[in-house]
């Protein structure tokens, strides 16, 4: 086997379509759907042995001239892949951008999807590396170089601003475009979301708070397109449920909170003095600004046992656990006995954490090859109702281009967040 971790990889320019090879030694099998098992983040098992193959960071990686290219297929096949059907999936991400911590988000995603290949790929499936630099003139010519390379499908772009000109460029050719922008307006006409939506977190949060007594929530976040989105879909998800919203307010995202810790203090207490349910206060923030704005509840006189604070992802920090306002608070997040596995496979191997999207680009990318394997690697198979069962849980793409999740919810506590509600494992028949 040979590997091309993402930091010794020299892009090219211009065409930038001399791309990584991952090759595995043998294809894993899944289970019978539903819903489609496309990887665990463990390692291979030897076919022959049974042991698992178990790389070690540096031992297998090393760099490779893969010219001279054939192109029996017309599409870029390597000389030692020839006479295979090879299948293509062309990964654009910003590797170039101007900001160090975007290119390290764009090197730890392709770290991820190199290791869902690692695992499950078999010798005729090729990925494509190309660079966007996060401009969306970028984008959509490295979408046309794929295509003309023979891409099956389309992993990236990063960025939602980037994503129409790139599905515009696969709906020419009719191939799937599985994006990591977490912009719903993004999704879509042939673009797919692989990204957490906040939706979902919202979705499922609210239900959780719902299932225990809790239907009135108010809102109390940053004035950002973020805190919109996060209200927004508070709002929908109150409206179709037959929940309420009793009050929203957004603060400055770079300034304080004060004055509008103020205006939801008064709201909650107004509620609960006429009710006996707790009521759901939203607070999608993180780290220290969490830690900031979350006490101002109590300081303007909230009694915190009659509320149930509610937050997004972003409170899946060790680091805001012990603050004693958060105490009792619950958030969704994907199932974490599901990513314990991912996330020390590829800290072993590339020697630090997985970002936040690597583990989204690993299942984007286990996804791939499984629908390579099965012949499906098409919308169809991309929308499959049963779904896959991937390292950040249960998945599946819906008609719109939006991604239903099976997420976990976990409950903050003195000794830290445990999961309070697994994810589901199983989607319903029929769609979502």
């Amino acid at each position: 086997m040979t590997l091309l971790p993402p930091l010794l990889r020299k892009l090219r320019a211009p065409s930038l379509v001399l791309a990584s090879l991952l090759l595995a030694t043998a294809c894993a099998s899944a289970p019978a759907r539903p819903p489609v098992s496309i990887g665990t983040g463990q390692p291979r098992v030897d076919p022959v042995t049974g042991e698992p193959v178990r790389a070690q960071a540096g031992e297998e990686f090393e760099e490779i001239e893969l010219e001279p290219f054939v192109r029996e297929d017309g599409g870029l096949t390597p000389e030692f892949m020839r006479g295979k059907d090879v299948k293509r999936a062309a990964v654009l991400l910003p590797f170039t951008h101007p900001s160090a911590n975007v290119r390290t988000e764009a090197e730890s995603m392709l770290a991820g999807i190199e290791l869902a290949l690692f695992e499950l790929a078999g010798t005729d499936f090729l990925i494509m590396p190309m660079d966007t630099a996060g401009r969306a003139s970028t984008a959509e010519a490295r979408a046309d170089e794929a295509i003309k390379e023979g891409a099956d499908i389309i992993l990236g772009p990063l960025f939602s601003a980037n994503v129409g000109g790139v599905k515009a460029a696969g709906n020419r050719k009719s191939i799937p475009v599985v994006a990591f922008s977490n912009d719903v307006n993004a999704a879509g006409g042939g673009a797919y979301l692989a990204s957490i939506m906040p939706e979902e977190e919202v979705i499922r949060v609210m239900a959780y708070a719902a299932s225990r007594g809790t239907r009135t929530f108010v809102f109390l976040g940053p004035d950002s397109p973020y805190g919109r989105q996060v209200e927004t879909a508070m709002r929908t998800e109150a409206a179709k449920n037959g929940w309420r919203m009793a009050s929203s307010a957004f603060y400055p995202a770079d300034g304080g909170a004060g004055d509008q810790a103020r205006q939801i203090a008064s709201v909650v207490k107004a509620e609960y003095a006429n009710s006996s349910e707790r009521i759901g206060v939203m607070i999608p923030e993180r780290g220290n600004k969490l830690l900031a704005v979350a006490p101002l509840l109590p300081y303007n006189g909230v009694n915190l046992g009659r509320v149930r604070l509610m937050g997004t992802s972003t409170w899946d920090d060790s680091a805001i656990w012990r603050e004693p306002t958060l105490e009792g608070g619950i958030f969704a997040t994907p199932d974490p006995d599901s990513m314990a596995t991912f996330k020390e496979t590829y800290r072993r191997i590339y020697g630090r954490a997985p970002s936040d999207l690597a583990a989204a680009a690993y299942d984007a990318a286990a996804m791939a090859v499984n629908l390579s394997a099965t012949g499906t690697i098409q919308h169809s198979g991309v929308t499959d109702p049963n779904g896959f069962m991937g390292v950040n849980g249960l998945f599946r793409y819906r008609l719109d281009g939006t991604a239903q999740r099976g997420l976990a919810v976990k409950q903050i506590g003195g000794s830290g967040a445990s999961v309070v509600e697994k994810g589901i494992t199983q989607f319903p028949p029929g769609g979502s």
